[in-house]
């Protein structure tokens, strides 16, 4: 027991720290999204330069279904680790060539093609993390402890968040507008070379979950991992898809669209970044609340509550966030959206784990959350700056997420229902009362 207690931590300790590096190394872009799109697409209406910069976020998250079946095929065939291990090399080789990169005053056009390029590869590999770690830590997990240990990768996530965040308060408090137009921006992204090289460190000494050992050769030879999820999983895919379409353009509004939001909105960078700061810490503290909640009270209950408490704060957060434009409005608004957001991912990851067989878990729940997060979610920064700038409301992105959200709860509400009558061989019961439990 006590053997087992260890490893699991060592395991949740190890997905942690990888996930936080990868949302640390994609997030950081999102924050320092103003002072990019002065370096790389220079306009002569910011407006313009930074739809330019966030429609680059999205274009690179277009690889991602593609990296999503990638590497659900090698974590299912392969092994948890090995994907999470590759996945991390590309992203910290990536991240350290962005911050190196010459500006378009240096070389003009090959400048933004070289972002693209390097976004393309970060995009291509977080597909495989968030969902290749989560699956790793509750394959791992205790029967009772499912929540939380998904609440512990979210909680990662957030910190993540969290510390891109205040890498670009200081940078913003320290340096005057031109250092950090100049070179102060590189910062953040060569950090990433010596966290890279610690996450690689703790990856390789990661051992696959018992679930996946127990398989074996024969039983993982041949298969087609994704071709098998489409015929026996597909129900449970589209409800996935749709949550994490709400759950992701919640998350990237947040955490990428905000900080460039709130200076729009008239604050400085440097209170920007700290209600950021702010909103994303109240997340990682709900995180782990729902965590805990999601082992205690039925799943299907759970999901209903989170989704719809997502769609119901949405716009009054946004509302705060205009009505006061200061930094308290800013703090509070973000932190009410904040609330429910928080243990969204986790309730989706156990959603997940309930459902699908371990021979196809990986590719089953990385190709929605893929999908999911290319067309909804990476594109959220560049929709909510065009539905602001259109419709001159504030509350545009409050809406938005309002109508994602409504949908994923009617979603779940729906499938939930189905899929609590179905039983996967090799999916992993979540406690007596069932998913279908109200």
């Amino acid at each position: 027991m006590t053997n087992r207690t260890g490893s699991y931590r060592r395991v949740a300790v190890a997905g942690g720290v990888g996930t936080f590096i990868e949302v640390y190394d994609l997030l950081i872009y999102g924050y320092l999204a103003t002072v990019l799109a002065a370096q790389f697409f220079p306009s002569g209406d910011p407006a313009s330069a930074l739809l330019a910069t966030f429609a680059v976020f999205a274009a690179g998250a277009f690889v991602r279904p593609l990296g999503s079946v990638l590497f659900g095929h090698l974590g299912d065939r392969f092994g948890r680790r090995f994907a999470l291990t590759f996945a991390l090399l590309l992203m910290t080789a990536a991240t350290v060539a962005f911050g190196l990169l010459p500006n378009y005053a240096a070389v003009g056009l090959l400048a933004p093609v070289l972002v693209v390029l390097c976004r393309v590869v970060q995009a291509l590999s977080a597909s495989a993390e968030l969902p290749g770690a989560m699956l790793l830590m509750l394959e791992h997990a205790p029967a009772g402890r499912r929540g939380l240990t998904a609440a512990i990768a979210n909680v990662a996530s957030v910190l993540a968040t969290a510390a891109a965040a205040t890498v670009s308060l200081v940078l913003a408090r320290t340096l005057t507008p031109v250092q950090l137009a100049d070179w102060g921006w590189r910062v953040a992204f060569l950090a990433a070379a010596p966290i890279g090289l610690v996450g690689l460190y703790v990856r390789t000494r990661l051992l696959d979950s018992p679930a996946f050992v127990a398989l074996g050769e024969l039983a993982r030879a041949g298969r087609t991992p994704l071709v098998q999820a489409l015929t026996t999983a597909k129900l449970g895919m589209i409800v996935l898809a749709v949550w994490f379409a709400a759950q992701t353009i919640g998350g990237f509004t947040l955490s990428v669209a905000m900080p460039a939001y709130l200076i729009r909105t008239g604050l400085s960078p440097a209170d920007a970044y700290t209600a950021n700061l702010a909103g994303v810490l109240t997340s990682a503290v709900f995180a782990v609340l729902g965590g805990y909640l999601v082992d205690r009270f039925p799943l299907r209950r759970m999901a209903i509550v989170v989704m719809a408490g997502v769609a119901v704060t949405a716009v009054p957060g946004f509302l705060i966030i205009t009505e006061h434009r200061s930094l308290t409005g800013a703090v509070l608004g973000q932190a009410l959206c904040s609330i429910f957001l928080g243990p969204a991912y986790s309730v989706g990851a156990v959603l997940a784990m309930t459902w699908f067989p371990t021979g196809i878990r990986f590719t089953a729940f990385a190709v929605p959350l893929g999908t999911a997060t290319a067309v909804f979610g990476a594109t959220a920064p560049f929709v909510s700056t065009w539905l602001t700038t259109v419709t001159r409301s504030p509350l545009a992105p409050g809406w938005y997420l309002f109508v994602a959200a409504t949908a994923a709860t009617v979603a779940v509400v729906i499938g939930t229902g189905r899929l609590g009558q179905r039983s996967f061989p090799g999916s992993l019961p979540r406690s007596s009362d069932g998913i279908n439990s109200a």
